[in-house]
């Protein structure tokens, strides 16, 4: 069992984050308060008409807290969409747990932030999934999840957002 997290690039900006999720790894209890980090390209704002939730960007893990129980790492979060964390991530990271909730075994889990140039918020990210015990027959999936939002236009250099038109 292990989890590693890039260190921060010289914009503050996440890199590789890897780990070979299992049960031990996994968090006993609720999520903590991530408010605290402020990734790059972080900005609250809202679009109430056009987000379920409302705010455009979310801290993004990019190891999901129900794998490994990372609550507040800043090498650990992104500033993404909520299009990104719900619709993107957030299948592949339910797939992984329930996995290893009704196996016990191991997915080698890797996700890998999309920044491009000086850009302090990624395009998306990469996200790997294998599971160990049954060579992949349980978990196998290597897949790009744009950081977009429908009906938004973002600038992806400084975060800035509007509506489309």
């Amino acid at each position: 069992m292990f989890e590693t997290y890039s260190s921060l690039d010289d914009l503050g900006r996440c890199g590789v984050a890897f780990a070979n999720v299992c049960p031990e790894l996994m968090p006993t209890e609720p999520r903590g308060e991530i408010g605290s980090v402020k990734p790059t390209g972080w900005h609250t704002v809202r679009y109430d008409d056009l987000i379920d939730g409302m705010y455009l960007y979310n801290r993004c893990h990019l190891i999901g807290y129900q794998l490994t129980g990372e609550n507040a790492n800043e090498r650990n979060l992104i500033t993404g969409t909520r299009f990104l964390n719900m619709e993107g991530m957030l299948p592949f990271e339910n797939m992984v747990a329930d996995y290893v909730e009704e196996t016990g075994n191991h997915v080698l889990y890797r996700v890998t932030p999309d920044f491009r140039g000086n850009e302090l918020v990624a395009r998306g990210v990469q996200m790997e999934g294998y599971s160990i015990e049954d060579n992949g027959a349980g978990i196998c999936f290597n897949i790009y999840a744009y950081n977009i939002q429908p009906g938004i236009e973002i600038n992806y250099l400084t975060g800035d957002s509007r509506r489309a038109d």
